[in-house]
């Protein structure tokens, strides 16, 4: 790779005595060589330079589908990472494929022998049980040293004995367990969250109780074990409360939640828009707002795409028979930092960087980058107020269409991304 130089960016990164400042940052052979207020741009220097930008320690997208192995026409791998570049992120973390479970470790070293010559870094997360089916334990010290990140088996853990035996055994290691926190059992077939919206509309809907009972019972699990667990999305507010005051109590827990909760409500679907249809499902305004109070306060400590591509098969049908999930992993950070624009304290897009890039590694254990001299550069390059462009890279076609009457004008462009001695600019 050449060398980068990167213009008048203002830096967001609290760790580095340059935070809030417009820098110059040269980059060369993947390490920030040096920082200051003008920098002579070296004659074999690739130019990065946008007024009004910033940059960021590089974003890590905690949780999204790229379906490959089992049903690549759905994004793949390599189109996969190109969006997730397009996005902003430096690195994603591959939720466990119910297609083609990676329970074992040639699955996961499989993937990361797909992913080296990516524009962004790909890291696999392991199913906690075998074939993602509850019942038995994955061999989890296996899985971690093959390279997987996390442990998940993308659904709930209904049985309250894998959950702890999962917690137990993964206590010597740095990967948390993450934990669905949903009972789909307490109003079977549910399509929406469960409320006055959904009786208007005739459809069968999710209460909040059962995330809440969900996460009532694994917080005393992780209570119990010591064991660390994480949450990949909460959508209810009182899931917010109860985790608020679990960490309060020393209990070692994260969650997250998506850009997309901090947006919308259950309303949004009432045009039966089966792009919209995810599960958590959308809840109500109260709940949304407690949301983005957690991301502002670090309650919630990372905000994903969650990102699940559709083909049209499975998309361009009626509101019952759709597949659940958005492809929005170029969207992340405009909806995010649309959705917090509003709040009346604290920083916003601090916390919205903090929710991609610090805290998303504090989950995984992974090191933390700093904008300085000397740093090996991973950085996300973006401008917070410049609109949203939609490059459109993802083969999924449940991707969100934005306009004046439904959200406003989205405001935040990634631009480029530096990981190592991969460089990706838009454009």
């Amino acid at each position: 790779m050449e060398s980068i130089i990167i213009k008048k960016a203002r830096v967001v990164d609290p760790s580095s005595t340059y935070n809030g400042q417009r820098c110059d940052v040269l980059i060369t052979e993947g390490r920030i060589v040096e920082i200051a207020a003008e920098l002579k741009t070296p004659d074999d220097a690739d130019v990065w330079e946008a007024e009004g930008a910033a940059i960021s320690p590089g974003w890590v997208d905690l949780q999204a589908h790229f379906y490959d192995p089992g049903a690549e026409h759905k994004e793949g791998l390599e189109n996969g990472a190109l969006a997730a570049s397009h996005g902003g992120f430096t690195r994603v973390i591959l939720n466990a494929n119910s297609l083609a479970h990676p329970d074992n470790k040639s699955a996961v070293s499989f993937l990361q022998a797909q992913t080296e010559d990516f524009t962004c870094m790909i890291h696999p997360m392991a199913c906690v049980s075998q074939q993602g089916a509850g019942a038995v334990l994955s061999e989890m010290q296996d899985l971690a040293r093959a390279g997987a990140v996390a442990f998940s088996d993308d659904q709930p853990i209904d049985r309250t004995e894998m959950l702890r035996r999962a917690l137990e055994y993964g206590s010597t290691l740095v990967q948390p367990i993450m934990s669905v926190p949903l009972d789909l059992g307490l109003n079977a077939g549910a399509l929406m969250h469960e409320g006055v919206t959904s009786t208007h509309m005739g459809v069968t809907g999710n209460p909040s109780a059962s995330e809440i009972m969900r996460i009532q019972r694994d917080l005393q699990i992780a209570k119990y074990t010591e064991g660390r667990l994480h949450f990949p999305v909460v959508s209810a507010g009182e899931s917010v409360e109860l985790i608020r005051s679990a960490k309060s109590e020393g209990i070692n827990i994260t969650c997250g939640t998506t850009a997309n909760h901090l947006q919308f409500t259950d309303e949004d679907l009432s045009a039966f828009d089966g792009t919209l249809k995810v599960m958590p499902p959308f809840r109500g305004a109260a709940d949304r707002e407690a949301l983005r109070q957690g991301v502002m306060d670090g309650t919630i400590d990372a905000v994903v795409s969650d990102h699940r591509p559709e083909d049209l098969e499975h998309h361009d049908v009626e509101f019952s028979l759709s597949s659940f999930g958005i492809a929005s992993i170029e969207s992340t950070f405009a909806v995010a930092h649309h959705a917090l624009k509003g709040m009346s304290e604290g920083d916003s897009l601090n916390a919205v960087v903090r929710a991609l890039s610090t805290g998303p590694r504090h989950v995984l254990g992974l090191e933390q980058p700093t904008i300085m001299p000397g740093q090996r550069a991973e950085l996300t390059w973006f401008h917070p107020e410049q609109p949203w462009e939609n490059s459109s890279i993802t083969k999924g076609t449940n991707t969100l269409q934005f306009d004046a009457n439904q959200s406003g004008k989205l405001a935040g462009n990634p631009l480029g991304t530096v990981c190592g001695m991969k460089g990706f600019r838009r454009g």
